[in-house]
């Protein structure tokens, strides 16, 4: 099953990797920490998170250029993860190494660094290895306790896969009326926390009164999966945005961003129009689906990574069997989608017309990563058997875990004893 939460989510949130070398190269060194920054900050259940575990996570979140809501929020993290980690000693779940090895050399890949590098690299800057370790060990834990906890728990009917099937392909049913061309800036924090969410809406707000001002911070503080391309979303019918969003749309002019709108507990959103048209029906029948799956390979287009392309393809016949490949990674290094080939980035569209099913490329890199890109259907959008049935119910599983582990979560805050020294 491919995970929807916790470390995937704090890998990306955490981690703007482009200029995480450049940050970690021109750090000062953190001078040596006194005696009393090892006195207890505050007991959760009768343990003792410190004032030096307070110091390093906020250093590292820094060096990492996270967003200043994680680090200001580091405190409350620390206490989140004394839960966790108490409810999965509970649970007998303990982190296997190899995984958290894993883990890390994915996380230090982002700074093309090894693990090794990495923590050297740390260490100049007055961050322990040990920081590090707690920071990906405490996600790896809390996902596999979830799962040890709730996956009887979970049940996806094959009607709800048809369900979510038919909704992915529904806008592609163009009824009469307005559409439009939006940006997003999504602020997402946990049910119980509003006020959070509202104070960092506020403050993108002040800081975003253009359109390349509002690319910049969908980039760097959006939660919504749109972040990786400065917010941008594609064409869709202004009746399919939810009522709270609506209105507030429908009175933009083209280049206008909305203020903050309150679009449910804990989230806060930003819309910027770029354009709006009037549509008068159906398109075409026939409308070409694409079915896809992308694999990263860090490295880029180094030797290692192609070579490590050429023998997946040697192993792999169907993006079925991409799972097996990416079991005990990263889930983010695995994605499926199914789109209109009109919908698609020209490059992306270039590649997956020179494939049949079956096939892959490694002719598209991003970021740091080579893209080992299989084809796994074409077909007429409408044809819901052009969604892979795999990935979308492995993504429903995930988000009923998601919403399970947020319920715990809020159950063991409510029930744990939290006092200062």
């Amino acid at each position: 099953m491919r995970d929807t939460f916790s470390l995937a989510g704090t890998l990306t949130a955490a981690v703007p990797a482009l200029a995480l070398a450049a940050v970690l190269a021109l750090a000062a060194p953190a001078p040596v920490a006194a005696q009393g920054t090892f006195q207890p900050l505050v007991y959760v259940n009768g343990s003792a998170v410190t004032v030096f575990e307070l110091q390093q996570r906020e250093r590292f979140l820094t060096l990492l250029n996270a967003p200043p809501e994680l680090v200001t929020g580091s405190r409350q993290a620390l206490i989140d993860e004394r839960l966790r980690a108490q409810a999965a000693a509970q649970g007998d779940v303990k982190v296997n190494p190899e995984e958290l090895q894993a883990a890390m050399e994915q996380f230090a890949s982002r700074a093309n660094m090894s693990a090794d590098q990495f923590v050297t690299e740390l260490g100049k800057a007055g961050v322990a290895e040990q920081t590090f370790r707690d920071f990906l060990s405490a996600q790896i834990l809390w996902r596999d306790t979830v799962r040890a906890r709730f996956r009887s728990q979970v049940t996806v009917t094959d009607r709800d896969v048809d369900r979510a099937a038919h909704e992915i392909d529904q806008p592609i049913d163009m009824p009469p009326g307005t559409r439009v061309l939006l940006s997003e800036i999504i602020v997402r924090r946990g049910q119980d926390e509003d006020a959070r969410a509202k104070t960092l809406i506020d403050r993108v707000a002040t800081l975003t009164k253009t359109p390349a001002q509002f690319a910049a911070s969908a980039r760097q503080y959006s939660s919504a999966a749109s972040r990786g391309d400065s917010g941008k979303l594609e064409w869709m019918p202004l009746e399919n945005l939810p009522p709270e969003v609506r209105g507030t749309v429908a009175g933009l002019k083209p280049g206008q961003i909305s203020a903050p709108i309150h679009a449910g507990p804990g989230t806060w959103a930003m819309f910027l129009l770029h354009e709006r048209r009037e549509e008068k029906g159906l398109l075409p029948e026939g409308v070409e689906a694409l079915s896809y799956a992308e694999y990263l390979i860090p490295g880029g287009r180094s030797p290692q990574a192609l070579a490590e392309a050429e023998k997946l393809r040697a192993r792999v016949t169907s993006c079925d069997d991409l799972y097996a490949v990416n079991k005990g990674q990263p889930a983010e290094r695995l994605n499926f989608a199914t789109a209109s080939s009109a919908s698609l980035p020209a490059d992306l569209r270039a590649e997956l017309g020179r494939l049949d099913a079956g096939e892959a490329s490694t002719g598209l890199t991003r970021g740091n990563a080579l893209v080992f890109l299989m084809l796994c259907s074409r077909g007429k959008l409408m044809d819901t058997t052009t969604v892979p049935r795999t990935a979308l119910k492995s993504r429903l599983e995930g988000e009923q875990l998601t919403q399970l582990a947020e319920a715990w979560m809020a159950e063991l805050r409510a029930t744990a004893v939290i006092r200062e020294p």
